[in-house]
């Protein structure tokens, strides 16, 4: 599979003229707990030709390819350098998570580590835990129904609902992988007893399979999410300058590899 997926990479840089700079794979396979179906969820990101980057127009900063191929659905997302390195500023999550993935497909340099090392300064715990606190309540909203929820779904709200723990908690980048993430609730053993059993029917789970909702892990959710609501609000809104961001970004365009 790592060859077929870096065959499309090899593509899309073709196509659309562009240098990889990394690709890496989100989603349930990246987070640890894919279903036997489960879409492979490529991410990248790339930069243009300097040239592009001196025109009136801005340069495309999103490209998207959904391939079929040997009986598995590819996903591809791309952003282009500078977007990234604005959502990175703000504290958007997802480079954050991308810069962790365990799976990496392609990588130009040392790119990874010289990003993540920028990356601290640059996390802000409330806009984090608002995020992920967003993603939960859009999980709930579109996962339950008549007490059932899509098992899935499930997992699309106990995952961002432990990162928002995380930020609230500990005031650091949550890690991207769910195991280190329920490692905060090993004080927890009835919910830890329940989310493993989770984890254990998702694994074998077909796409849309609908199980009762769990009393202990409702509770949780719950709890959960007034205590990192009311925590973020606590913290300070932060602001960092783009100076390091700014000089990585000239670097990038400079190496012309």
């Amino acid at each position: 599979m790592q060859n077929l997926i870096q065959h499309h990479l090899h593509r899309i840089a073709a196509k659309h003229g562009i240098r990889i700079l990394f690709a890496c794979e989100t989603g349930s396979r990246g987070w640890g707990f894919a279903s036997p179906d489960s879409d492979y969820d490529v991410r990248f990101i790339y930069a243009f030709p300097t040239e592009h980057y001196l025109s009136v127009d801005e340069p495309k900063d999103t490209l998207t390819e959904l391939f079929e191929d040997q009986g598995e659905i590819l996903d591809f997302n791309g952003w282009e350098l500078r977007k990234t390195l604005r959502h990175l500023r703000k504290s958007n999550a997802t480079p954050f998570e991308w810069l962790q993935s365990p799976i990496v497909y392609q990588q130009e340099g040392d790119f990874r580590n010289q990003l993540w090392n920028l990356a601290p300064p640059y996390f802000a715990p409330r806009a984090a835990i608002h995020h992920y606190l967003g993603i939960c309540h859009n999980s709930i909203k579109t996962g339950i129904a008549d007490d059932h929820i899509n098992i899935k779904k499930y997992f699309y709200i106990l995952r961002p609902l432990l990162a928002a723990m995380w930020a609230a908690d500990c005031q650091t980048i949550p890690p991207m992988q769910f195991e280190p993430l329920l490692a905060q609730i090993t004080n927890k053993p009835e919910l830890m007893a329940a989310i493993r059993q989770l984890l254990k029917e998702k694994e074998q789970a077909v796409e849309g399979q609908v199980i009762p909702l769990i009393p202990v892990i409702q509770e949780f959710i719950a709890l959960e999410m007034a205590r990192c609501r009311e925590a973020a609000e606590t913290l300070d809104k932060k602001q960092v300058e783009s100076d390091a961001l700014d000089a990585f970004f000239r670097n990038i365009l400079a190496d012309r590899r």
